[in-house]
């Protein structure tokens, strides 16, 4: 499997791969957030691939030996506006037919990307929410992400860089 970190250019040339995996993928997904669908990670991937989430923003890809999708981490700011320290991050998801070892094995792989792609542009932590109970479980057991709820957003997490 190869992991790579892709601009707009890879994920337009294959978003309709790119969306009929997400679809696959959260289908049968529950999400954090009241009202949240498959929708919700289709959108805002598309809106960061069409320039709706700023400049510099990448996605991580992971692609088999024939090229197929079997993961993705999108949206990955590589730059930052000056005196902001802290980042929101995208979706990221494995296809369901990939075996624990190869997801762990893969999610490690992005997420140790990410962190380093964040930390070159300068940001200092991560605020974002959690898309699905299972991610949050993955990126708080694991990776160090914080629960954090404010009176506002109780879906808030917090990681360190």
């Amino acid at each position: 499997m190869e992991i790579r970190l892709v601009d707009e250019h890879f994920m337009k040339a294959r978003w309709d791969d790119i969306e009929t995996t997400l679809r696959r993928t959260f289908r049968d997904s529950s999400f954090n957030d009241s009202g949240y669908t498959v929708d919700n990670p289709v959108d805002f991937t598309r809106s960061a691939v069409h320039g709706g989430l700023g400049p510099g923003i990448k996605h991580l890809v992971a692609l088999d030996d024939s090229g197929h999708l079997m993961g993705g981490f999108f949206c990955i700011p590589t730059e930052r506006g000056e005196g902001q320290e802290a980042t929101d991050i995208g979706w990221f998801f494995s296809v369901p037919e990939l075996d624990r070892d190869h997801r762990r094995a893969m999610v490690d792989a992005f997420v140790e990307r990410m962190f380093q792609t964040l930390r070159e542009a300068g940001f200092k932590r991560i605020e974002t929410n959690m898309g699905t109970p299972a991610g949050a479980k993955a990126l708080g057991q694991r990776y160090g992400f914080v629960h954090a709820p404010t009176a506002e957003h109780a879906n808030r997490w917090l990681r360190e860089l």
